[in-house]
């Protein structure tokens, strides 16, 4: 059963994925890509990237959660993310992200971040898989992905263009090379 207000539920539990947490603050949060900046920055108006963005170093622990998210791009990501490179992510404000606000994001859905829309799913082999978040409302009260997607309002094919999306906004190209087409043919 949808239920709508389920995020809300989470976050009034004070168990928020827009707020960090020790065992999750490393990985989060995400990093945010040139594209995304500039649709926040359209929805914010008269606002400057500084007041919303940290530049982050790429340390080699990002790096490598980054080649685990993508696994096919892994060189991809190693040039998009050099050691010793920065990346931009949203500030927080105490443990919180900046755009947390009492009633959610104030952001639009359209606005947001990919990797924030997106959460907590992500896909391998095109199939849609959810990260483990002890923290997630909606995890702990469903028991299979389906129930997971009914629960937050959403399907695997908007998912879908939203993982898309990322690889997009990150100039990762998913094209087959020539050698893996030939397999599947």
């Amino acid at each position: 059963m949808t239920n709508p207000n389920i995020c809300g539920q989470c976050d009034s539990m004070g168990r928020s994925c827009c707020t960090l947490r020790a065992e999750n603050n490393e990985g989060l949060p995400a990093p945010v890509s040139e594209p995304e900046i500039e649709r926040i920055l359209s929805f914010l108006k008269h606002k400057r990237k500084e007041s919303f963005l940290d530049n982050r170093s790429n340390s080699p622990q990002f790096i490598s959660q980054m080649a685990i998210l993508f696994p096919d791009m892994a060189d991809s990501v190693h040039k998009i993310f050099p050691l010793n490179g920065t990346h931009f992510d949203l500030k927080t404000q105490g443990d919180d992200c900046i755009f947390k606000a009492i009633n959610g994001c104030i952001l639009s859905d359209e606005t947001r971040p990919h990797f924030c829309r997106i959460y907590p799913f992500w896909f391998f082999d095109n199939e849609p898989q959810v990260f483990e978040d002890s923290n997630c409302l909606a995890l702990e009260n469903c028991q299979t992905i389906p129930e997971v997607l009914l629960s937050l309002g959403t399907n695997p094919e908007k998912l879908k263009q939203i993982h898309a999306r990322i690889y997009e906004d990150w100039g990762l190209s998913r094209s087959m090379p020539e050698e893996k087409k030939k397999k599947h043919m």
